[in-house]
């Protein structure tokens, strides 16, 4: 019976998008087809039955030798499900020398399974890498028709790579503990192909923000939380971008950094030049980034004194000094230098109404106006109520070549996320979800 690869536990399963197949006879087709296909090599021995392994079959080439013998070799490995091909695995044996399936072993893989194939598998994007062992590797790869898993086990020579059905996939990857869906699409099933927004914290935390499909947020959170959904896609979306993430930072991308994902978390090292604290904000995504023409700044004198003015005027009060300022920054937003800040009307008294203010102002006719302006009415009965805001995070391109405003909703117990884009009648909230519960 050939050698069968170990396989690895995997904590989850991420797939992402390849080059196309051609229609070959391949995993999802009969076993009827997939034998009349393997037949019209000359080099291989017909496909028969593995010995005290149901739906299993194999083949091996006439000449030079199979798994069983110890020495080098390779040999074909089909499993079905009645008639239906749900896997096949190239099996190969190189002892003693280097080797790796989609290098070295590329001729002998496009030999059975079509160069069309051959070609997919090696220029697939590695996802999601396990070392059980140091010299044991394990990687998932997914072209349009099909998944790819290859096993490098270099001590012993002893390398599988495997093509998966789509249409099986569920079912065939929960003997090796990954997934335990009945589908494919189940939501609980991460597939890494949307674009993923997260915050980024002065330690380095990427908090989940949202995660855009095909020009649609998926829900984004439930009681204060961030979906199960939306943290699983946004780790996906990281491991699909070969483990990197854009830095963004004034509505640009301001560095390119590596990203870790332990536990459901990820995180990054702050780039040195960003430095982020409770009002100063930073946003991270794998695919989007951002064109601002200029760096994000503190405003000038001048355009502090106008922004304080025109928040003021927001509140209702004769006097920018009685506003306390928790943030007003620069940043270009595509008509100007946009001051984006929160204030604070600090009530009177124990306890005290608030009024907060979080607002854009933008140049119109010559003079800065508020272009988005949410006040919030708070009676501070308790010092936590204190910290309950909205504040600015950053800003970033969606994909429609327009920078959206990303802002941090601070509630009693929990925080939030907006996102507004700009519209022929204004900024209107496009999102809101994501956060977690303080």
């Amino acid at each position: 019976m050939p050698y069968r690869a170990p396989f690895f536990f995997l904590t989850a399963l991420i797939l992402v998008l390849g080059a196309p197949l051609t229609a070959s006879a391949l995993p999802g087709d009969s076993l009827a087809t997939e034998r009349a296909r393997l037949a019209h090599n000359p080099s291989l021995l017909p496909l028969k039955p593995v010995d005290g392994a149901p739906n299993r079959w194999s083949t091996h080439p006439r000449t030079g030798g199979d798994m069983t013998t110890g020495d080098d070799g390779w040999s074909v490995t089909i499993v079905t499900d009645g008639d239906h091909v749900v896997r096949e695995s190239l099996d190969v044996k190189a002892a003693g020398k280097p080797y790796t399936i989609t290098k070295d072993g590329a001729a002998t893989f496009a030999s059975v399974f079509g160069t069309t194939t051959a070609a997919d598998l090696t220029a697939a994007t590695i996802v999601a890498t396990t070392h059980d062992d140091p010299q044991i590797t394990t990687t998932f790869r997914r072209g349009k028709r099909f998944a790819y898993r290859t096993v490098d086990d270099q001590r012993n020579g002893l390398h599988t790579a495997e093509i998966l059905a789509l249409a099986d996939l569920a079912k065939t990857m929960q003997q090796y503990n990954v997934i335990t869906s009945a589908s494919l699409n189940n939501p609980n099933v991460p597939t890494g192909e949307g674009a993923a927004i997260f915050a980024v914290s002065a330690e380095g935390g990427l908090d989940p923000i949202a995660v855009r499909m095909n020009g649609t947020f998926i829900p984004g959170s439930t009681d204060g939380t961030p979906s199960d959904k939306l943290r699983m896609e946004s780790n996906a979306s990281i491991a699909t971008a070969n483990n990197q993430v854009h830095v963004i930072f004034g509505g640009r991308i301001i560095a390119t950094v590596p990203a870790k994902v332990a536990n459901g978390a990820a995180t990054i090292t702050v780039p040195p030049s960003l430095h982020l604290n409770t009002n100063v904000g930073a946003l991270a995504s794998p695919t989007l980034g951002g064109h601002a023409t200029f760096a994000r700044r503190a405003p000038t004198k001048e355009e502090r004194t106008a922004a304080l003015a025109v928040a003021a005027h927001e509140l209702g009060t004769n006097s920018a000094s009685n506003l306390g300022v928790a943030n007003l920054t620069a940043l270009d937003l595509g008509h100007g230098p946009a001051i984006i800040g929160t204030v604070n009307l600090h009530g009177s008294g124990n306890p005290h109404t608030d009024k907060r203010l979080f607002f854009i102002a933008e140049n119109v006719s010559g003079k800065l106006q508020a272009t988005l302006a949410n006040t919030q009415t708070i009676r501070v009965t308790e010092p936590l109520l204190d910290e309950v805001r909205e504040t600015l995070v950053d800003a970033i391109d969606l994909g429609d070549g327009t920078l959206s405003v990303v802002t941090r909703e601070i509630g009693y117990d929990a925080h939030t996320y907006s996102i507004y884009s700009r519209t022929p009648t204004g900024w209107k909230r496009i999102y809101s979800g994501g956060g977690a519960a303080l």
